[in-house]
């Protein structure tokens, strides 16, 4: 394991498949039929992570996460919980004998219920395992809806992060929409559009006020939220104007700014390019991003190698860029791993 100062970059969005589960875990969804997903799950690192470790080397890695993305693809194999722990014991088994090169979040199905809560908590002690994983959505259910509060309560009594990765494209949209078309409108666009719906939704339900200490990382820049800030600015003025015309209550959501609830969150890069990052830092500042390589699902020149590309194009200071390759990522993992930075990178809470 490195020394915490000797550590150089963190990739915050990694994917793999426990050794104790079924090899592979072949989704049945719409996604699942694409014929990238199919090679994607074939690449060994997805089952091998001395494989992933190599990839890591090659981009100057020293850390990977490794993020959930739901349990659909863990469904039918038996009771839920027992499942979901099973699953979860085997990635940290997996993770132990990994040198420290990994963290993982935990998988957990909102709509379990008690047991599902139960099996997570004992989850959250197991070794390497670092946080919560949790999609944009499940069964249509999105993060807003009152069962996902006992998860968040859970991640804030054990001072875990939450990672938000994107799902389908939002229930409801993909045939009027036509999102099926092609993979850019299924899981290029359709999950940004996830992406942000879930943060708005949330926001709106005053998820972010009610969890302050809560770490949130949201994947892809949070998809199309940055760039609705003028838009959430302009139908707060709005709202505020039919308030003094015609009298009334302002909606809660209309007393928020949006720049400083992405102030608030960590959003990785994955699949973003040097403007996307460029609007992210001027708007809500440096200390909300860090790296996402998506690997093994997107290899690496389309990954990592594409980021730390983008990232020289801006031609940061150095102390700007060190943020984003790794002060960030240890301010969201918080516990033991960040000590070493605690004085030095300010924790986020919505009174700052």
């Amino acid at each position: 394991m490195l020394p915490i100062g000797d550590v150089r970059r963190i990739d915050c969005h990694l994917h793999y498949i426990p050794t104790a589960m079924p090899n592979p875990l072949r989704r049945t969804d719409e996604l699942g039929k694409l014929d990238l997903m199919r090679i994607a799950q074939d690449r060994p690192a997805y089952r091998d992570l001395r494989v992933m470790a190599q990839v890591m080397d090659q981009t100057g890695v020293d850390i990977g996460l490794i993020i959930s993305t739901g349990t659909d693809h863990l469904r039918g194999m038996g009771p839920l919980s027992e499942v979901t722990e099973a699953y979860n014991r085997s990635l940290s088994e997996d993770l132990q004998a990994a040198e420290g090169r990994f963290l993982a979040t935990a998988v957990v199905d909102p709509m379990g219920g008690g047991d599902e809560l139960a099996q997570l908590k004992r989850s959250l002690k197991l070794p390497n395992i670092f946080g919560i994983g949790l999609t944009t959505g499940s069964d249509g259910v999105t993060l807003d809806d009152p069962r996902y509060l006992p998860i968040f309560e859970l991640a804030a009594e054990y001072d875990v992060p939450v990672t938000v990765h994107p799902g389908q494209a939002w229930p409801g949209w993909v045939k009027p929409m036509r999102l099926n078309e092609t993979a850019f409108l299924l899981h290029g666009l359709g999950f940004l559009l996830a992406d942000a719906m879930a943060l708005f939704l949330m926001a709106n339900a005053g998820v972010f006020e009610r969890f302050p200490s809560v770490r949130f990382m949201f994947c892809q820049l949070a998809g199309i939220a940055p760039f609705c800030c003028g838009r959430w600015d302009f139908h707060n003025k709005q709202e505020h104007l039919r308030q003094r015309l015609l009298g009334g209550e302002t909606p809660s959501w209309a007393s928020r700014d949006l720049r400083q609830i992405l102030s608030q969150i960590w959003m990785d890069t994955h699949s973003q390019n040097r403007d996307a990052i460029r609007l992210v830092v001027d708007q809500v500042g440096e200390h909300t991003i860090v790296l996402g390589g998506d690997y093994p699902w997107t290899p690496t020149e389309f990954g990592l190698e594409y980021t730390m590309a983008e990232l020289d194009a801006l031609q940061l200071p150095p102390g700007k860029r060190r943020k984003l390759e790794r002060d960030n990522a240890l301010a969201l993992i918080g516990g033991p791993w960040a000590a070493g930075l605690r004085e030095s990178v300010p924790k986020k809470t919505l009174s700052d």
